[in-house]
């Protein structure tokens, strides 16, 4: 069920060409299973669409323009050799839902990857809990399964990246 607090507006046509070239070029599109449920154990699945550049005003436009988060990296984040600060650009939720839908047909490169992520959004429209043992609420199974079947493919996209095995 998409959350009350988004309202999706209507953007420039040029302003989500644009957007779609960054993504193709500097951005990414992915699904991670970075934290569990402290209660179940359950993987929690997170959904992004991220701009990493040492280019703050480009951050900041993406900031005043879509909404979004906007982040700093720190000197821990940084890489050895890096010598500028990086600047990140984060949209989430249904801002991420909504924004790739409207960049999908400008994309060139990372179309695949869009396409895996509306799928992937697609499974929080309809709530998938229950009650499990302990009376915390469990995400039914065959969601489970499919949200880490799209996460595997995404990242199977991203093979440079990211050490992928099939299971």
């Amino acid at each position: 069920m998409p959350r009350l607090d988004y309202v999706r507006k209507e953007y420039l046509s040029t302003d989500i060409a644009y957007l779609a070239g960054i993504i193709d070029g500097e951005g990414c599109i992915y699904i991670g299973n970075f934290s569990n449920n402290p209660k179940t154990g359950e993987p929690y699945h997170q959904t992004n669409m991220q701009v990493t550049s040492t280019d703050q005003p480009l951050i900041d436009w993406l900031v005043v323009t879509f909404g979004g988060l906007f982040s700093k990296r720190t000197a821990k984040q940084h890489s050895i050799n890096s010598r500028k600060q990086a600047y990140i650009w984060t949209a989430s939720g249904e801002r991420l839902t909504h924004l790739c839908e409207l960049i999908l047909p400008f994309l060139k490169i990372k179309t695949r990857q869009c396409e895996i992520m509306l799928k992937m959004r697609k499974t929080y429209d309809i709530p998938h809990y229950r009650k499990g043992h302990s009376g915390a609420l469990t995400l039914d199974p065959q969601i489970r399964a499919l949200r880490q079947s799209y996460m595997d493919e995404i990242r199977s996209l991203h093979i440079r990246t990211f050490s992928h095995k099939n299971n």
